[in-house]
């Protein structure tokens, strides 16, 4: 069962209020903030309490942690890490507003990926995306079926995360860094074979873990906004647990193992 909930911060003082929407899929352990609606005349306290008052509902819903998409020169930013919000990685979007032709040679066309798609895509999310991120971002957001790509050998070199809204795409693209075509040639394909755009603008988000893509869409005719914040903020501890009997080939490497350790004893009856 998905989650949606909007919290409203009416100041005290006949301030302007605050408005801010988090979003939880019923099948994700993590929340989304969707918006924050302030003015410009707005206190960073009160943005503090309008953050705190969504992240106690998220832990309402046992989420594990809420993200957030932040420009790094908004006037936000600060209330953010009073709020407890930290940075996993920077992205900036790119506005495709009129169908773009890319360079083609050739190359294959994108395909909307079924099941047999999935385990060739975890293997490449695997390598491109940060363990850190991986723990607070899937696979995919599974809002529609998204896209693959295959290169001439077989392989699975890039797939592309869809989300479609009334006047937008969101398309999140991963690509492999060694691939025979470029990334703009991958790209301007992909923006072809996406399906159902009826006129819809595309938004095509670039991570910094895949430098490659932004610097192919610097030279694209798209329209880049500023640049943004990945942010998270943990609602769960994680804690280390300490082996509790001497383990040689595990201290030797690592004092502290990561992997939980516990005796094996025999239940005599």
């Amino acid at each position: 069962m998905d989650h949606v909930f909007t919290g409203v911060f009416d100041p005290e003082d006949a301030g302007s209020k605050i408005i801010g929407q988090i979003y939880q899929p019923g099948d994700w352990d993590g929340t989304q903030l969707h918006y924050l609606l302030s003015s410009e005349d707005q206190g960073a306290q009160d943005m503090v309490l309008l953050l705190e008052g969504l992240i106690h509902q998220a832990g309402q819903w046992c989420a594990k942690h809420i993200t957030a998409d932040l420009s790094l020169d908004s006037d936000l930013f600060s209330a953010f890490r009073q709020s407890g919000f930290s940075v996993l990685a920077k992205q900036r979007v790119f506005r495709f507003e009129k169908p773009w032709v890319g360079a083609k040679k050739g190359i294959n066309q994108w395909q909307i990926w079924t099941s047999s798609d999935v385990k060739a895509m975890r293997g490449l999310y695997a390598k491109l995306v940060p363990p850190v991120i991986q723990t607070v971002e899937p696979l995919t957001k599974r809002k529609m079926l998204g896209m693959v790509y295959y290169d001439q050998d077989g392989d699975l070199k890039a797939y592309a995360d869809l989300v479609y809204g009334p006047a937008g795409a969101w398309v999140l693209p991963f690509l492999h860094p060694q691939t025979k075509e470029s990334p703009l040639e991958l790209i301007g394909q992909l923006l072809e074979d996406l399906p159902d755009l009826n006129g819809r603008t595309v938004y095509l988000i670039a991570r910094s873990y895949q430098p490659w893509l932004e610097n192919a869409l610097v030279s694209s005719p798209a329209r880049p906004g500023p640049e943004q914040a990945l942010m998270v903020r943990y609602l769960a501890l994680r804690q280390r647990v300490k082996a509790e009997f001497p383990f040689g080939a595990v201290e030797n490497g690592n004092p502290e193992p990561t992997v939980p350790l516990a005796p094996i004893k025999n239940n005599q009856q």
